[in-house]
């Protein structure tokens, strides 16, 4: 539990202090790099414990930021929701490695932010933005994919270590 709580205050620094540096084109865009703990804790722990932590990560960064209930706060939770769902089931299919379900994690992450701001503006016009997002969503999430996969091994040293 108390690691689970420190993964959570990492994952709220990291899209906090992100979302303060604009990267990408595209009003609202960043690299994902929160989503690095989201997807480490899918590895560690759980799809629950990772669903979990990317709800309330989301939740809390809209209510420290005054932007809860916001568009910005819709599409993030849509493409947050989306991204996890992803994940967790391309995880499950023992297919892809943690850099293949985190580049899938950021495709889906933007299809669903596309939906949440299809919702929350009422108009498709939105969808002109998918293509620039799904092109820099793969690197984004090779990215993401990449750190999750260097702590991961880490992680395995160190928990190898402290059950020796």
């Amino acid at each position: 539990m108390t690691l689970l709580a420190n993964f959570l205050a990492i994952a709220i620094v990291l899209n906090i202090i992100e979302s303060q540096i604009p990267v990408i084109p595209v009003p609202g865009a960043k690299l994902g790099i929160a989503n690095v703990v989201t997807l480490i804790v899918l590895y560690v722990y759980s799809f629950k414990d990772s669903a979990s932590l990317m709800l309330l990560r989301v939740l809390l960064v809209s209510m420290l930021t005054g932007k809860l209930l916001s568009p910005i706060f819709v599409m993030s939770l849509s493409g947050g929701v989306a991204a996890t769902l992803a994940m967790g089931f391309f995880k499950k299919t023992n297919f892809f490695g943690v850099l293949g379900v985190s580049v899938i994690g950021s495709v889906f992450h933007c299809i669903g932010q596309i939906i949440g701001g299809i919702f929350v503006i009422g108009s498709t016009a939105v969808v002109f933005y998918l293509p620039i997002m799904l092109f820099l969503s793969i690197p984004a999430g090779a990215l993401t994919g990449i750190i999750a996969q260097r702590f991961l091994v880490i992680w395995q040293t160190w928990h190898n270590e402290v059950e020796s």
